[in-house]
C-alpha cells in the first residue's frame, strides 16, 4: 500500500510541474482538457510519423546498404 502511494505521490508531483511549465494552472477545466486534447494529437501524429515514415525509410537503407557491401565484397 505504500508503494501505490509513492506513485501516486511521483504522478502529483510530475503533474504539477507540468502544468506549472506550461502555465495551465491558471485556464479553466474545460481550456484545460482542450489543450490536453491537442497534446495528446499532436504527439499521437509525430508518433505515427516516426512509426511509419522514419522507420520505413531506415528499413530501406539497411536494405540497399547491405546491396551495396555485397557488391563490394
Amino acid at each position: 500500500m505504500e508503494i501505490i502511494k509513492k506513485i501516486q505521490a511521483f504522478i502529483s508531483y510530475w503533474y504539477l510541474r507540468y502544468l506549472l511549465v506550461t502555465e495551465m494552472y491558471m485556464v479553466e477545466p474545460w481550456e484545460k482538457a482542450v489543450i490536453h486534447v491537442l497534446f495528446a494529437t499532436v504527439f499521437g501524429l509525430f508518433w505515427y510519423f516516426n512509426y511509419s515514415f522514419v522507420m520505413h525509410t531506415i528499413a530501406q537503407l539497411r536494405s540497399t546498404q547491405s546491396v551495396f557491401v555485397q557488391r563490394v565484397l
